[in-house]
């Protein structure tokens, strides 16, 4: 398993928490991913490379940051674990091309009471 798909099974184990009716802490991860193909900077994957100092979405996940910083190291950020309003259910991100944290803002569905 890569670094990347370490990290990235940890933070989905992250985003399965879901606290009752607060607002709970982001996943966050730390993991050196760095090439030395590109030296000084994080490699996500071959289309991912960032600069320290530089942000932007984890490839194939959902709204999740990744910012880089000096020798590769990248830390991870899922978004806050938002319970549900009561009697409803969370459904997909409205829109992951946004930008992090606004890309978080879920869809609900409050069609039955659940």
């Amino acid at each position: 398993m890569s670094q990347f798909s370490t990290v990235a099974a940890f933070l989905l184990l992250g985003l399965v928490v879901i606290l009752g009716g607060h607002v709970g802490q982001a996943a966050v991860a730390k993991v050196k991913l760095n090439n030395s193909s590109h030296p000084g900077k994080c490699v996500l994957d071959t289309n991912t490379i960032l600069s320290p100092g530089e942000t932007g979405l984890a490839p194939d996940l959902p709204c999740v940051r990744a910012e880089c910083h000096a020798d590769g190291l990248v830390t991870f950020k899922t978004c806050d674990a938002v319970a549900p309003p009561p009697g409803c259910k969370q459904r997909d991100f409205v829109n992951i091309n946004r930008e992090f944290p606004a890309c978080c803002e879920r869809k609900y569905n409050c069609d039955k009471h659940i």
